[in-house]
């Protein structure tokens, strides 16, 4: 009987498990990584499917791919997440993406967030480097597709076959229940977590996550609720429970204590959150909450604020509000009546703030230029002077707490404003090429601080550059040159902006070269002073302008003065140069008590109080003409170190360690040499 062959069976090949690598990429402008990101990977681990975050925009940019290559290696993914949620990353996503492809085939690239489910199928058509697309909620998507299930089946995709490009509806809308059993705040998913907080914690802390979607329609949102139908399909608001969430600040707890939350569909929702927390010993005065409205401020809300968060004098926490812009009916007509508020109220609830407060949260007032409801350039200048104006009223009241902000308006993909103003806004390359253009300066010389990519057609763009010049100006003066800005709004108020707006007209607008890149402020200050004194009615109004320019463009020199190392070595016989001391009429720089003696004494009557400024390496000493005379100025007549000491000594002037501090500065400052 002859021997029975055994069959040998199937050799069974390991299959290789699953793993998503979600890349955050490089990028100037975003260091945050969107909330959801930690959910998804959390939702993953829950279905055994590992998952990791590394975020490039932590890394220089000479060590970003050797850190991309490093956690490759390290973590074996099968598939690759690149987050496009912000527009402004388009070029990361792009590169990185590329790059990847380049060097690896087996590994699949998915793309998800607001950016790619706006582009979709076009972004799929131009970039062939990318896989697949997820349009809204990416968790069952995900799951699915990484498990290996049919690509025609896995809802929210995006995806190429034989016959082309195919897309599968999004039909998937996570549920509240699913939503509140994934943690948002699990840093250890994250590569180099440490790294992060500390990057987060320099800037507005960990984000809160609290739910998807939005129920308003603010014209220039790429969140809005109209814009979410269009990036994720979605129709309405989703909302954690509120346990959830505090379950989530409970894990955060364990590696920081500074979050931000910008979440307000539901007022209500907000402050049952807070009545929650303040039932929580243990998270109570826990974090410092900054906090981002979408609606002015009630005293509940206030009063649980100061209850459960924690204050801080070297860091405040803030608030933000964002009222875009001036005047109250382009406000109404921009966020909806919903979320309107006039600048009346807006200053009562600063005001309501400051009750319940005081001075331990700093304001952050956000507005923005080039909305569609501002058609015109007396429209823009009626918005720079209100704003500006506003700014100064704030530092003239001693509100020093709110801070102004005045950027271009960010044509955000989805928005309203993105959709009617954009010729071909669902094409990927009028993206690109508008970022491109925006950063050559290809349309307008002037410098951007944000992809605004829509200008009102019925502005010119000799308009348009008068607007970024009186801007500009006003900017600078307010930020390097207080004392000039606030005094001229103080005694000509609006006629500010006039007097700035022709000597732009007169001077700079028809010049040659670029304006911003070549402004020369103390061509301004003689223009200003120049102006102010041919014309009397203005002059009357600062008949101290010359001793005011006099003393700016000394401050200005002492700005561009060249650093030089400190200078530690004393001559017994010192010299005084005077090129670093400046004697006016009045002390401008402790500019509140100046101002309120000019309001209280009037231009006419205004007493000199000579002061003498000296400019040392790295402040400006202000002291009384007298004080001057009876202390350094001394040096004049050629007397010894020891001698300066004894008359100070003789004649009680402060001590002698104040004295030897003061020399020793002078010294290294070059005002004794």
């Amino acid at each position: 009987m002859g021997r029975k062959d055994k069959k040998t069976p199937p050799e069974n090949k390991p299959l290789i498990s699953p793993g998503l690598l979600l890349i955050n990429c490089p990028s100037e402008y975003f260091v945050h990584i969107p909330m959801g990101t930690f959910g998804i990977c959390d939702y993953l681990r829950q279905k055994n499917i590992k998952a990791k975050i590394l975020n490039l925009s932590l890394y220089n940019r000479d060590e970003i791919y050797k850190k991309l290559g490093y956690y490759l290696e390290l973590f074996q993914p099968t598939h690759i997440g690149l987050i496009f949620h912000w527009q402004e990353t388009a070029g990361g996503v792009i590169r990185l993406s590329e790059y990847i492809k380049s060097r690896t085939e087996s590994i699949k690239i998915i793309c998800g967030g607001f950016t790619a489910g706006y582009f979709g199928e076009n972004l799929l058509e131009k970039c062939n480097f990318i896989d697949f697309i997820i349009k809204g909620d990416p968790e069952k998507p995900l799951e699915m597709l990484l498990k290996g299930t049919d690509v025609c089946k896995v809802p929210n995709l995006i995806y190429r076959n034989p016959e082309g490009i195919k897309s599968n509806n999004p039909s998937y809308f996570i549920d509240r229940k699913t939503l509140s059993n994934i943690s948002f705040c699990d840093l250890t998913f994250l590569y180099d977590y440490d790294l992060y907080i500390k990057s987060v914690e320099n800037r507005m802390g960990f984000p809160v996550f609290i739910g998807r979607g939005c129920i308003f329609s603010c014209r220039y949102c790429g969140g809005s609720r109209k814009a979410f139908r269009l990036h994720s399909g979605r129709a309405k608001p989703i909302a954690r429970s509120i346990e959830s969430v505090i379950s989530d600040l409970r894990r955060l707890k364990e590696f920081t204590g500074k979050i931000y939350l910008c979440y307000e569909n539901d007022r209500t929702y907000i402050k049952n959150l807070f009545r929650a927390l303040k039932r929580e010993n243990d998270l109570v005065k826990s974090f410092q909450l900054n906090y981002g409205a979408w609606r002015l401020f009630d005293k509940k809300f206030l009063e649980l604020y100061r209850d459960i968060f924690l204050p801080s004098n070297s860091d405040k926490p803030f608030f933000e509000l964002s009222p875009e812009v001036f005047v109250d009916k382009s406000r109404e007509k921009i966020k909806g009546r919903k979320l309107f508020y006039s600048m009346r109220e807006l200053e009562e609830n600063l005001n309501l703030i400051r009750s319940h407060l005081g001075e331990d949260v700093n304001v952050y007032l956000f507005f923005s230029r080039y909305h569609d409801t501002v058609t015109s350039y007396n429209d823009m200048k009626k918005e720079i002077t209100g704003i500006f104006r506003l700014s100064h009223n704030f530092f003239s009241n001693n509100v020093f707490n709110v801070n102004i902000s005045y950027d271009h308006l960010s044509t955000d993909i989805a928005s309203l404003c993105w959709e009617k103003y954009t010729d071909n806004p669902h094409e990927l390359d009028t993206l690109i090429s508008s970022i491109r253009k925006i950063k050559s300066h290809e349309l307008y010389s002037f410098p951007f601080n944000n992809l605004c990519v829509y200008l009102p057609r019925t502005l010119s763009e000799e308009d348009v550059l008068r607007c970024e010049m009186l801007i500009f100006v006003l900017n600078y003066l307010e930020r390097f040159f207080p004392e000039l800005f606030h005094i001229l709004f103080s005694c000509l108020e609006e006629k500010t902006v006039d007097l700035v707006e022709e000597i732009i007209n007169s001077a700079y607008i028809n010049k040659p070269g670029n304006f911003f890149a070549t402004f020369d402020f103390c061509d301004l200050l003689e223009r200003i002073r120049h102006t102010l004194t041919m014309q009397k009615t203005l002059f009357s109004q600062i008949p101290f302008i010359e001793d005011l320019t006099n003393f700016l463009i000394k401050k200005s020199s002492f700005y561009e003065r060249p650093w030089t190392p400190a200078s530690f070595y004393h001559t017994s016989h010192p010299k005084l140069d005077n090129a670093f001391i400046s004697v006016n009429e009045h002390d401008y720089l402790n500019m509140g008590i100046f101002l309120r003696k000019l309001k209280k004494e009037g231009v006419k009557t205004l007493n000199a109080e000579m002061t003498v400024f000296i400019f040392l390496i790295d402040e400006i000493l202000s002291m009384t003409y007298e004080t001057y005379c009876a202390t350094i100025k001394n040096f004049e007549k050629g007397i010894s170190l020891n001698e300066y000491y004894g008359m100070m000594d003789r004649k009680h002037i402060f001590n002698l360690s104040y004295h030897k501090d003061l020399i020793a500065r002078l010294f290294q400052s070059g005002v004794l040499y």
